[in-house]
């Protein structure tokens, strides 16, 4: 622990008469902000990056699967009814709440 104050203080000691008491503080200041604001950038260019490509994700309505794109036709199954993901409202409530449908065939 002594080892790591002697450097420090020798710095401390050498900047303010050299540099003053201002400049301390403003160093302090900026690396404070840098500590706060990058992380705070950082999230909001994630956001905007999440929401520039959920604009992009469509689903296909016969198949269920996810695309990412403008396609016409769905690359799996071929049909042609693609909505996107953010006309569709029902993704945000419950799922235990949805009623599937099922239909039964008998095999022969």
């Amino acid at each position: 622990m002594q080892n790591k104050i002697i450097p420090y203080s020798l710095i401390f000691i050498l900047i303010i008469p050299l540099f003053g008491f201002k400049f301390l503080v403003g160093l302090l200041g900026n690396i404070l902000l840098l500590i706060v604001l990058v992380p705070l950038l950082i999230l909001i260019l994630g956001f905007l990056g999440l929401n520039f490509f959920k604009s992009s994700i469509n689903l296909c309505e016969s198949c269920g699967s996810t695309i990412i794109g403008n396609n016409v036709n769905c690359p799996y199954c071929g049909c042609k009814t693609i909505k996107n993901i953010q006309e569709d409202d029902d993704l945000s409530s419950d799922a235990s709440n949805k009623i599937i449908e099922v239909k039964a065939e008998e095999i022969n």
